[in-house]
This record gives C-alpha cells, sequence and structure tokens, in this order.
C-alpha cells in the first residue's frame, strides 16, 4: 500500500498555526514533520508549496498532492480520520 504524503504548507502561516496543526497530526497519528507513522501509511512533512499559495488560503495542506485550504486543526482531524486506520 503506497504512504499517504502529508505536508502542511509553511506560506503565510503563524507560529502558533504551525503547532497547532502539528499538535493535531501528533494526537492523531503519533508523527513529526519527517516521520512516518508506525504502520507505515501516512508520512508528515513541512513543505514551501510554491507562489500560487495565497494568504487567504493559508492554512494549506495538502494530502498526495490534493490542495485543502483553510485547514483548521479540527479539521486536518477529520481529513486524516479518512486515511488513518
Amino acid at each position: 500500500m503506497p504512504v499517504t504524503r502529508l505536508e502542511i504548507c509553511t506560506e503565510h502561516l503563524s507560529i502558533d498555526q504551525r503547532e497547532n496543526l502539528l499538535d493535531a497530526v501528533w494526537d492523531a497519528l503519533r508523527i513529526s514533520p519527517g516521520m512516518v507513522t508506525a504502520d507505515g501509511n501516512v508520512e508528515l512533512s513541512l513543505s514551501q508549496c510554491g507562489p500560487s499559495t495565497a494568504p487567504e488560503d493559508a492554512p494549506l495542506v495538502r494530502v498526495d498532492g490534493h490542495e485543502y485550504r483553510n485547514v483548521t486543526p479540527e479539521r486536518l482531524v477529520t481529513l486524516m480520520k479518512r486515511w488513518s486506520r
């Protein structure tokens, strides 16, 4: 089964937003940036997602290249439930 790549785009993120998203991932999956879940299903990275990232889209999260805009920690937990078992 291929690894799901979870990217948190760092553009336009405040330190608090970044930490809150990382805390949500840690609480749900027990991984930090650069790590893969124990089952090998999900990899987490912090990424520069490029000039197409608009400030009003932040926080922007990519899951296997699919972009999700204005992601709150709560919404991130909901997204993670879809592909973590």
